[in-house]
């Protein structure tokens, strides 16, 4: 009888630890699933962000590439301008020239 119960006292000890080492392992398997679960919310934020960021980069890029294109529109239509100025300078300079040729004396020229 002593030993049987000596026995039935270390099969409950093994048990106990059975119980306490499997709610151990749940423990920790739960802690790395929570984690887990939390790096992957962080990987997914991580890539949101970027994406935002990507997209403002982009929007920023699209906005002053018309910008550039006005720009050059307006350099364009400056330079054309300018083209037309020199072309009337120059037909002025021509008719001034004739005009001065016109007045000087027929034995002067």
């Amino acid at each position: 009888a002593g030993i049987t119960t000596i026995e039935a006292v270390k099969r409950k000890i093994q048990v106990l630890e059975q119980q306490t080492d499997d709610r151990l392992q749940s423990e920790v398997e739960g802690e790395r699933q929570v984690r887990e679960q939390a790096e992957t919310e962080v990987a997914s934020l991580n890539r949101r962000i970027q994406l935002e960021r990507l997209a403002t980069a982009l929007q920023k890029l699209e906005e002053a590439e018309k910008a550039a294109d006005k720009s050059e529109k307006g350099m364009k239509v400056i330079e054309n301008q300018d083209l037309k100025d020199e072309e009337k300078m120059e037909l002025q300079e021509i008719q001034l020239k004739e005009a001065k040729m016109d007045h000087v004396p027929l034995m002067l020229r």
